[in-house]
């Protein structure tokens, strides 16, 4: 594989993230131009040429991604198998539809959607309609039945009358506030009864924040509403004044204003599913999504940000990440620790395990919070000093449960070092392997450590 080709498709991937298209597909186009036979980069570019609208091209993209997988993966220099003329008909036939729907409509709009928002639209009409309706029939039907307190508007009654209603009887009208959004996606608002008086004025400058993640090769999102307010209150605090690293890092995790605001976070995960230790992976996957802060590590000046912080500005890098996981295990109730260290200068997040899946017999599973990799992964090669070589000083944060289940991530890490050690041809069987852990845990080829 051709270091300048990955080079430049990891430029690529980061163009196509910010939707920066043009300078996508001119970085991808560099890549295939590097290393002919890159499949992965042919999709890329393929994917680049039909957001802008080049159905012939991207077209031809696709057919050279695929037949170079085909032919054993990137780097193969066996022949190239072309598809038959049949499929790749339909292929063009289904891109360009879809390219005319998006030309007309916006790219977010195609046939199947105005489909669905015409019937969403007749239906919000009928409803109106409906509810207009009973509307009027219910303020004019005092006036029509002479009997008070069955409708809408007020119907006077005579002096000393008690015109108060019990919940549930006729005449009486409940106002609910309607759900935003559809109802798979979690609405994690704070409830102002939960909030301390005192910081109620800090809810300024209200962001709605989306953050995915991946369970098993399932994507979900969890969706909170966080505010400017609290975070430059929160700015305020000063940790530094703290004598030693584990008080320090301890004065991130316990502070009441942000619990005050932030414990919605563990509750949106828990309410994504019961198993406990699925929502330890929810939490992993999630931070490990937020993107890495470079303008941060490029500017040399780093002060650790609060969770709260790392969430509104989605972005960190690996202390503040992991301070942010330590805070949701922590929440979640495990037991967790941060693994600092020191010569590579990198601080990881430390889960409760049994011995035997201990990392370097700290009493800990090793978790990466940088990029999406496997919880007890610990051998990745990091671009500023390649493996990890020392031994961390282990900062326990909170005592809590063990991470159980935690055989089926030591599985397939080991998996996943065996297949990383093969090189970069894999055979069919392996190559399937590879592509169905990266599925599995969210891991995007050629962007991550």
């Amino acid at each position: 594989m051709d270091a300048g080709a990955i080079d430049w498709k990891e430029r690529g991937n980061e163009y196509y993230k910010q939707k920066r298209y043009e300078e996508a597909l001119r970085c991808y186009a560099s890549a295939v131009k590097a290393d002919p036979l890159y499949a992965d980069a042919w999709h890329n570019l393929g994917m680049t040429c039909r957001v802008l609208g080049y159905a012939d091209e991207a077209v031809t993209c696709f057919e050279r991604a695929k037949n170079y997988r085909n032919a054993g993966g990137s780097g193969d220099p066996a022949p190239v198998r072309k598809l038959p003329p049949l499929s790749l008909d339909i292929e063009r036939r289904q891109i360009r539809q879809e390219l005319q729907d998006t030309r007309k409509n916006g790219p977010a709009c195609t046939v199947a959607v105005r489909k669905r928002k015409r019937s969403r639209t007749a239906f919000a009409l009928l409803v109106v309609l409906f509810l207009v309706s009973a509307m009027v029939v219910a303020a004019f039907l005092p006036l029509l039945t002479g009997i008070p307190g069955t409708g809408i508007v007020p119907f006077q009654v005579r002096s000393g009358t008690e015109t108060r209603v019990s919940a549930g009887q006729p005449g009486q009208v409940i106002a609910k506030t309607p759900a935003h959004g559809p109802a798979s996606v979690l609405n994690t608002g704070q409830d102002p009864g939960s909030i301390p008086g005192p910081y109620l004025a800090m809810k300024t400058g209200a962001v709605s924040k989306s953050f995915p993640y991946v369970l098993r090769g399932g994507q979900g999102t969890v969706n909170l509403t966080l505010y400017q307010g609290v975070a430059n209150e929160i700015a305020k605090e000063d940790p530094y004044s703290y004598v030693g690293e584990k008080d320090r890092y301890q004065k991130f995790i316990d502070l009441p204003l942000q619990d005050a605001f932030l414990d919605t976070l563990p509750d949106a995960i828990r309410e994504k599913t019961s198993n406990p230790d699925d929502q330890v992976r929810i939490a992993v996957s999630l931070v490990q999504q937020i993107p890495y802060d470079q303008e941060i590590l490029k500017s040399g000046t780093l002060k650790i940000r609060y969770p709260y912080q790392t969430l509104l500005n989605d972005k960190g890098v690996c202390c503040e990440k992991s301070v942010l996981l330590a805070y949701i295990l922590h929440k979640l109730g495990y037991g967790v620790a941060l693994l600092d260290f020191d010569a590579e200068q990198h601080t990881a997040v430390g889960i409760r395990v049994a011995p035997e899946f201990a990392y370097k017999n700290t009493g800990y599973a090793f978790i990466e919070t940088t990029t999406p990799l496997i919880i007890t992964d610990g051998n990745g090669d990091y671009p500023a000093f390649g493996r990890i070589r020392s031994v961390p000083e282990v900062l326990p944060v909170a005592e809590g449960k063990s991470f159980g289940s935690v055989s089926e991530e030591w599985n397939d890490a080991q998996e996943w070092d065996r297949l990383n050690s093969l090189g970069p041809t894999l055979g069919r069987y392996d190559y399937a392997a590879w592509q169905g852990l990266c599925r599995k845990y969210g891991i995007v080829p050629g962007t991550g450590l």
